[in-house]
């Protein structure tokens, strides 16, 4: 019986460890995640609907398998770390949160790259457990938390827009955010003029 590959023309998947994808396609997470946040750069076919405890709880799942996929496949990851983060992920899916307080897009956008020079041959990702080095095509992101807590951001991204804190040391990236946009908006209005007060002011010169 011809197998999958050669019926339909591809080339069958590769055994060299080297050659492997870095990390698990996660598009099925982010299409969950697009349909429980209010990020507006993101589509929602519901609108205004209410988070469902089943989709959160989805979300969640759906990061502890890729993270466990990661512990299966990489050879330099630390599982202990890989274990933490996975027992985390599936406690908050047994009791989903009401929301999910992740950062948004811009938040990722607006992290501080890392050039690849900066860092040690020897450095690896804390996630995925790869050394930096060995990507072709590095894209690596350092946390505010503290200097030396650098990512792959394909690896951290996920992460922080579900759960909105450092991996590491679990500072809440999040909150800080949220923080800092509530008092901008506050700072906003504070020094916003009233529209009325504008209207009376064109009044007199109409």
């Amino acid at each position: 019986m011809a197998s999958y590959e050669s019926e339909h023309a591809i080339d069958p998947p590769s055994t060299n460890p080297s050659e492997r994808p870095r990390r698990p396609d996660l598009s099925t997470f982010f299409s969950t995640l697009s349909q429980i946040t209010p990020d507006t750069s993101v589509p929602r076919t519901r609108q205004h609907a209410v988070p469902v405890p089943n989709e959160v709880s989805a979300a969640f799942r759906n990061l502890a398998d890729a993270f466990g996929v990661m512990r299966r496949d990489s050879r330099g990851t630390d599982s202990e770390f890989l274990d933490s983060l996975i027992e985390s992920l599936m406690s908050s899916a047994e009791r989903p949160p009401r929301e999910i307080e992740g950062v948004d897009e811009e938040y990722i956008a607006g992290l501080e790259r890392v050039s690849i020079k900066k860092v040690r041959k020897e450095d690896d990702c804390p996630i995925c457990g790869n050394p930096f080095s060995d990507d072709p095509h590095p894209l690596l992101v350092r946390l505010p938390c503290h200097s030396t807590h650098i990512f792959d951001l394909e690896c951290v991204r996920p992460w922080l827009r579900l759960r909105g804190t450092c991996p590491l040391d679990r500072v809440d990236l999040g909150k800080r955010e949220r923080e800092r946009k509530k008092k901008h908006l506050e700072d906003i209005k504070k020094n916003a003029k009233p529209e009325d007060e504008e209207e009376e002011w064109d009044g007199l010169y109409g």
